[in-house]
């Protein structure tokens, strides 16, 4: 593997976990924020101390708390959907990146094999003209004596 390749990799893996952080941060700033609404609201003086007046005040605030979780959970929705498609799309950038290296250690075994093919091929060709040129010194001394 190359260093780009090792590099590419780094990259990808704090790419991932920006996203991670990112996403946990703004979840719990949402959270947060959505608390300190229901608080806001819970917490809120009462214009009278009527029993009806109160009544109907607390129906209010219930329907404002209601509001504001539903609210909250469509945008945590829509924020984890987002995240999804995002890390979606890193594991695609990672499986690139995987194909990417297995061409190249496939490119570099076949190389690797075909090198040694050739040095086979080769020796085998030298090992025979030296067994050739044995043969015809043998017969050549063999043909002189005779």
């Amino acid at each position: 593997m190359s260093d780009q390749e090792t590099t590419s990799y780094v990259e990808l893996a704090s790419q991932t976990y920006a996203l991670y952080v990112d996403a946990f941060a703004g979840a719990n700033q949402r959270l947060l924020d959505y608390y300190k609404s229901v608080w806001e609201i819970t917490v809120r003086p009462y214009a009278s101390t009527g029993i009806e007046a109160t009544v109907r005040e607390n129906f209010d605030r219930a329907n404002e708390i209601v509001s504001l979780t539903v609210t909250e959970l469509q945008t945590e929705g829509a924020k984890s959907s987002e995240l999804v498609q995002k890390l979606f799309a890193q594991n695609a950038k990672f499986q690139d990146s995987a194909v990417a290296a297995v061409k190249g250690l496939v490119n570099t075994g076949v190389s690797n094999v075909n090198f040694v093919k050739d040095t086979v091929a080769h020796q085998f060709d030298d090992l025979t003209k030296r067994l050739e040129e044995v043969q015809s010194r043998v017969t050549t001394t063999v043909s002189s004596n005779n």
